[in-house]
């Protein structure tokens, strides 16, 4: 198929991938396919659409949105705190001392 190209990802034993990239949305235990792409693209640009998505299709916000690492960066938790929506994982930075 023309349009199916590789995707390289550096993993180690299939540096390479062939496909789709997906970006889906489960909400008690339905999945919703936000977005579908043959290439490459940031997930953590995804978030705020799938937010006013959800909003669009049950007409309230979601109250929390449990997401990767790489969902958490200051525009999605700007966006998340002005519509009152816990977004779930580790803050932002690098850990204390007393952490590590």
């Amino acid at each position: 198929m023309p349009f199916v190209r590789p995707i390289v990802r550096g993993k180690a034993g299939t540096p390479v991938e062939f496909g789709a990239k997906l970006a889906i949305s489960n909400v008690n235990g339905y999945s919703f396919m936000e977005r579908v792409s043959f290439d490459p693209f940031n997930e953590a640009n995804t978030l705020m659409e799938s937010v006013e998505n959800y909003r669009r299709r049950f007409g309230t916000y979601p109250q929390a949105v449990i997401a990767d690492k790489i969902y958490r960066n200051r525009e999605n938790l700007a966006f998340c705190k002005q519509r009152g929506i816990r977004l779930s994982g580790p803050p932002l930075g690098r850990p204390t001392k007393d952490e590590a």
